[in-house]
């Protein structure tokens, strides 16, 4: 008789497991559905990101590094074609960049 009970509880225990765990799926699967946190917390929509907007005003430093790295990004690749009259421009660009750097 005792084994019965023992099986019914553990019967019991798996069968509330078992909705339990239909739960836990149902409510991750819900939330999954709606925004997410940082979507919720940014003024700013995936279309706008993606066109280059940016959520905050980026600063002239900042603005400057950017063009450096893609300066020095182009004037690899040309130095690696052996294109070297655009590296030559590309460097004097970088040079200017680098003296408004140096002012700020």
């Amino acid at each position: 008789m005792k084994e019965d009970n023992n099986d019914k509880g553990f019967l019991n225990n798996e069968r509330i497991l078992d909705e339990l765990t239909e739960k836990v799926l149902r409510r991750l699967i819900e939330r999954s559905h709606g925004p997410q946190w940082h979507q919720m917390n940014t003024p700013m929509t995936i279309g706008e990101l993606i066109q280059g907007q940016i959520p905050f005003k980026e600063t002239d430093e900042e603005a400057l590094i950017a063009e450096m790295a893609r300066l020095t990004t182009l004037m690899n690749i040309y130095e690696s074609q052996e294109e070297y009259m655009k590296a030559a421009i590309i460097k004097r660009k970088l040079e200017i960049i680098q003296n408004k750097l140096d002012k700020l």
